[in-house]
């Protein structure tokens, strides 16, 4: 019986909307509540865990693919991905909604 492989890599997520941000030749996104980007940004919502879905960096959401941690002290100079979450928040105006 064949047997059903799941990438450890890997990260699925629902109902989520997409914060896309392309720095030093790289893209980067992070998987956010839709409304709650919104309030972030607003200065409503104040807990940095209320807006994320997950506190991890990826390189292609849909995928699953968290990025590289060269790739983020590359382009940001740092690995803590909740602060790259809030520099990627504050910099990128649009997000954008999968379903």
């Amino acid at each position: 019986m064949a047997m059903i492989f799941t990438p450890t890599n890997q990260v699925r997520l629902t109902n989520v909307a997409i914060v896309r941000m392309k720095k030093a030749g790289k893209r980067f996104e992070i998987a956010c509540y839709k409304n709650k980007v919104v309030s972030w940004r607003n200065k409503v919502e104040k807990d940095l865990d209320e807006v994320l879905q997950t506190p991890t960096v990826f390189a292609n959401v849909s995928k699953g693919q968290t990025a590289k941690k060269e790739d983020l002290v590359a382009a940001f100079g740092t690995e803590d991905q909740k602060e790259i979450c809030v520099q990627t928040i504050i910099a990128v105006k649009k997000h954008f909604s999968v379903l």
